[in-house]
Order: structure tokens, then C-alpha cells, then sequence
């Protein structure tokens, strides 16, 4: 899963070259009292929210993942390995999971953190009052669905009686067998659920203080008493959010003191930030990697390293002009993906005509829909619109926090113009508000840059199944559903043998591309300058805010 195939490492070799001068560690900065060591990362936009049952978005879930921990987690070769819990097993069919967990294992309070904590994170993710993002990914659960479907769905919810939802919740398959033992039904084979255990939804919130707030409980750090290896003990909205050692983590106190996340929209202030030591993690925007490389300090902080992500032109598939499918193909056809990585994007990303990235589980490769000005205008003449003149406006949304974002959007429009003769109205917003947009179909932009996906977990079923499944979140928010597509995804997500599953998802990946729901456009590397100081860390593809904070941060220190 880490390792790519070898054109996309050989496409980010050069990136890596320059960053060979620098050790495979991360650092923080001696406090004014030169006695802790805080490590302080910079970030461009500021969590929608960060509550485990609810969040979806990177930016939400390393916050998160520094402060929780699931009954499982990723190793830095990303294979799936003990966390909270010390074992697991399956039955022999694989519609059964039960772990067992450490013993004496603590919240950062010192309070017992037991099974019980982990079956209601279950439950509380299942729940149709809690209404999560990622409440789909627990419908392999016994129960679930039917849970959370008592809520209906936010274009359409209902009411339920006291009496259904007792009856909903008793029902779900999850329970306690002891203080050590957590038991899970599965509503068909999963071979896989124990890599779903390590995700946030499995992060074990204090029952009694979510229910005291559910909907804003997260927003004060006092609240925050999780398991991970830091706690939370500062949250100032759109500033910072601060983190301190967790003495009573399983695995003992990290090595850091702490961890700052600090919040700088403006990419040029956040580097000049770092040169003044103010910060030690910075994450690049592509019209700095020219310049960071050809500094001779800042090239020596300069780190790049593939995530497992792919990025995609966004489209609200129940308003016109994209519920036609020519349309998509048009807007497919037309854009250069070529030139947009190598000089739009200053070479951080390679890019891609399917959904999961090349070297990862499932992933085929495909030509279809690739950059031709000439199909593009064809199928923009087979549309039902016949040309650009009939077309109703278009409006393309893009995150207007990023650095050169409204350059890139700009090339995106002209690339539309120059090919099809179609004026898009480019519509800049702020991060939080986007992905605020994102999650209801009904509020969902019309065209956005920068949608796309981040691996949650490494199984083939993450790219397909949660993402583009018909009673997903994420497809019901852009309006996508194939029901052949459904069926094939579902013989993968239950055949037990690792091989024929694979056949059944390459399968559902080419009608995925055949649909053309959004454009699929790169694969991303993620570029950061990181102080020459830090120690200690492997990046991870999964990594895709900062190299460390999932498979290393017990080990981060400082050299020096």
C-alpha cells in the first residue's frame, strides 16, 4: 500500500532527490524556557469539526488521531496492527470479529477505559441522532443501517417513536462479553474489518460528556478526554489548536511534550513563519516548490512523498448540466492533466484517468477520457445541449484559503473557454464553508476543484464501496448511484478469498470510469519544508497533513 508502482515513483524521484539531504524525521522547537520540546505544525484551514462519530475531512482527522486511538492501527509499512485492543478473531465464515483488549488500559483522565467505551463509540456512530459522515462505513455491522435509517436521509428525514429507536439500538450487533472483550456481528463476510477498526468512527468518546452536548461537546478541549499518545488542551477557533503528552497512553508518554496546530491560511506568510522558526512544519502550495528548491536552506527542509489520494473535478450530479453524461465526457476530454501537474501544479502530483491510484489493491488502469480537444468537442455536440450557447451557467468552486488556488482555477476556466467556447463563473470559498457545502447534496457546488478522495484505510473497498456505493455519504452528496456498479463492489466486499475480490472491484473501477461521475484528475504528493532538526518518523502514504502523525508519533523528537 506505501509503495507505489514504478512510473509513480519514478514521476516523484526527483522531488525526493531533494529531500535526501535531509534525515526522515521530524522535530519541534525548544520553548522559551529551553526545557519542552513542541513540535508546531502549520495548517491552511480550520477543522468543520473534529468530534470522531461525525468528522470526514484530513484536516479534522489528524486532529483527532493524535488524541484517540482505535481497537487497531496503521504501522508505518501500513499493515494493520495492534492498538487498543491486543488481539482480534475472526469465525470461520468471517461474519464475526471479537477483540481483545489491553489490560489496564487508561484514559488520558487516568479513568478506565473499557470494551463498554468501544461499543458505544459503535452505537454513537450508528445512531440516526448523531448522523455522521461516515456512519456507512459501520452498515457491515448487524443493525446498523437499519439504526441509522431511522433518521431517514437529510433530503428526506423522518420521525420515529421512542419505542423504534429502543428497539433499533438493542438490535445492533456490537456488545460487551467482558470489560476486556468487545464482540462484533457482521451482516456478511468482512475479512477486512479489523483494518475499519483502526478508523476514527471506533475512537472511544466519553458517553456521559457527548451526551451532556452532542452537537457541540468537541469545541472545548477540556472535553477531549481521549486515548492517543497527546491530549488536547487548547482550542482557539481559526488559531491554533494545542496538545500536550498523554502520561497514561498504553504505550507510555511520546517523546514529544507537545504538538501546536496552527492555523495560517496565507502559504507565503506560514513559510516566512518557518524561516523565522516560528514554525516547523509548513505545507507547500505548488507555486513555492520552484522556490523552495532552489534555496539553498530551504531545499535542505524540503520533503516530498506520494499519499494515497486521488483528486478529481467535482460535479453535483442532480444539477444540470452534468446530470448528462456527455457533458462529463466534454469536460473530461478537455483537460490537459499533463500540463496542469507539470507547470500548474509545479510537478506535485502525476496524473490519473482512474479512481485508485496506481501499486494500490484493485487499481486498473484506463485511457478512456483522457485529454483530446477534439472528442471533447464532439461530445459537448452530442450532449443534449448541442454546444455551449444553451448551456445554463456554471459556476466552479474552489477553496480560496489555498495559495494560487484562484490561479489554478483561472488556467481550469481558460482550458474550458479555449476548448468548448463554455465561460464558467468561478465562485472562491473559504475552506471551512466548502467543505461545510460538501456534505448535503442539496447545498453540494455545482462543479468544484479539489474534490476527491484520501485512503482511510489500505483495502480496495475503501476506494469503492464507502466512497461511490449508491447509500454511501459521499456518493449520496454528489448524486452518484449505479446499481451494476453495487453488485460488484458487494461480491468484492464478501468474497473471503484476497484475489477474487479484486477481480470483482477491478470490475466496479471501470464502470466508475466509464460513468465519469467527476473527472479524474492526479494523484497527489504532499510537499512539506520540515526543520532539519526533527528526528524520528516515517512518512506514510496515509499521511496526507503531515508526515508522522499516524505511524509515528511516539517517536517524534528533536536533535540539537
Amino acid at each position: 500500500m506505501d509503495a507505489f508502482t514504478t512510473r509513480w515513483a519514478k514521476t516523484l524521484a526527483v522531488l525526493l532527490t531533494l529531500a535526501l539531504v535531509l534525515p526522515l524525521a521530524l522535530t519541534h522547537v525548544v520553548s522559551a524556557q529551553g526545557a519542552e520540546k513542541i513540535l508546531r505544525v502549520q495548517h491552511p484551514t480550520y477543522p468543520d469539526i473534529f468530534d470522531p462519530q461525525k468528522s470526514s475531512y484530513s484536516n479534522e482527522l489528524d486532529v483527532l488521531a493524535l488524541a484517540y486511538e482505535g481497537l487497531t492501527r496503521l504501522d508505518t509499512k501500513q499493515n494493520t496492527v495492534p492498538a487498543a485492543a491486543e488481539s482480534w478473531k475472526y469465525n470461520d465464515d468471517a461474519t464475526q470479529i471479537t477483540f481483545k483488549l489491553r489490560p489496564n488500559l487508561k484514559y488520558s483522565d487516568g479513568s478506565p477505559l473499557t470494551a463498554e467505551n468501544f461499543r458505544y463509540a459503535v452505537e454513537r456512530t450508528c445512531d440516526p441522532k448523531t448522523a455522521g459522515e461516515y456512519q456507512s462505513i459501520l452498515f457491515l455491522v448487524k443493525g446498523c443501517e437499519d439504526f441509522a435509517g431511522l433518521g431517514g436521509d437529510p433530503d428526506n428525514p423522518t420521525q420515529y417513536t421512542d419505542e423504534q429507536y429502543e428497539a433499533a439500538r438493542k438490535a445492533l450487533g456490537v456488545r460487551t462479553l467482558d470489560d476486556l472483550t468487545l464482540q462484533i456481528d457482521l451482516t456478511e463476510p468482512v475479512p477486512y474489518f479489523h483494518t475499519i477498526a483502526y478508523t476514527w468512527v471506533f475512537y472511544p468518546v466519553k458517553k456521559e460528556i457527548a451526551d451532556k452536548d452532542p452537537d457541540g461537546w468537541w469545541k472545548t478541549a477540556a472535553n477531549h478526554i481521549g486515548n492517543g499518545p497527546f491530549k488536547i488542551t487548547d482550542i482557539a477557533e481559526d488559531q491554533k489548536i494545542t496538545f500536550a503528552a498523554n502520561d497514561n497512553y498504553w504505550q507510555g508518554r511520546p517523546k514529544l511534550d507537545g504538538i501546536e496546530y496552527v492555523y495560517v491560511k496565507d502559504a507565503a506568510v506560514a513559510l516566512q513563519a518557518y524561516e523565522s522558526g516560528d514554525l516547523d512544519i509548513v505545507q507547500l502550495e505548488p507555486p513555492q516548490i520552484p522556490q523552495v528548491q532552489a534555496d539553498p536552506t530551504l531545499s535542505k527542509a524540503y520533503l516530498a512523498y506520494p499519499t494515497a489520494s486521488t483528486y478529481n473535478l467535482s460535479f453535483n450530479l442532480k444539477q444540470a448540466p452534468f446530470t448528462d453524461k456527455k457533458m462529463r465526457e466534454a469536460f473530461s476530454y478537455a483537460f490537459d492533466r499533463a500540463t496542469y501537474c507539470k507547470e500548474i501544479r509545479s510537478g506535485d502530483c502525476l496524473p490519473t484517468l482512474s479512481w485508485i491510484p496506481e501499486g494500490l489493491p484493485g487499481s486498473i488502469q484506463s485511457e478512456k477520457y483522457g485529454f483530446d480537444p477534439a472528442a471533447a468537442k464532439k461530445a459537448l455536440a452530442e450532449s443534449s445541449y448541442g454546444g455551449p450557447d444553451k448551456l445554463p451557467e456554471i459556476k466552479l468552486y474552489f477553496n480560496s484559503d489555498r495559495s494560487g488556488a484562484t490561479e489554478r482555477a483561472e488556467w481550469i476556466a481558460g482550458q474550458y473557454r479555449d476548448i468548448l467556447g463554455v465561460t464558467l463563473t468561478l465562485q472562491p470559498t473559504d475552506g471551512t464553508t466548502l467543505i461545510s457545502l460538501n456534505k448535503d447534496n442539496a447545498t453540494y457546488p455545482q462543479m468544484e476543484v479539489g474534490g476527491g478522495w484520501i485512503q482511510d484505510y489500505p483495502d480496495p473497498q475503501d476506494w469503492l464501496s464507502v466512497y461511490w456505493t449508491c447509500d454511501s455519504t459521499f456518493a449520496k452528496d454528489v448524486g452518484y448511484c449505479n446499481e451494476q456498479f453495487d453488485a460488484l463492489t458487494k461480491k468484492g466486499d464478501t468474497t473471503i478469498d484476497p484475489q477474487e475480490r479484486l477481480k470483482y472491484y477491478q470490475q466496479a473501477g471501470e464502470i466508475l470510469i466509464d460513468d465519469v461521475p467527476g473527472p479524474f484528475l492526479y494523484n497527489q504528493a504532499n510537499t512539506v519544508v520540515i526543520n532539519p532538526k526533527v528526528t524520528g518518523y516515517t512518512p506514510t502514504a496515509s499521511e496526507n497533513e503531515w508526515p508522522g502523525y499516524l505511524g509515528s508519533p511516539m517517536t517524534l523528537d528533536k536533535t540539537g
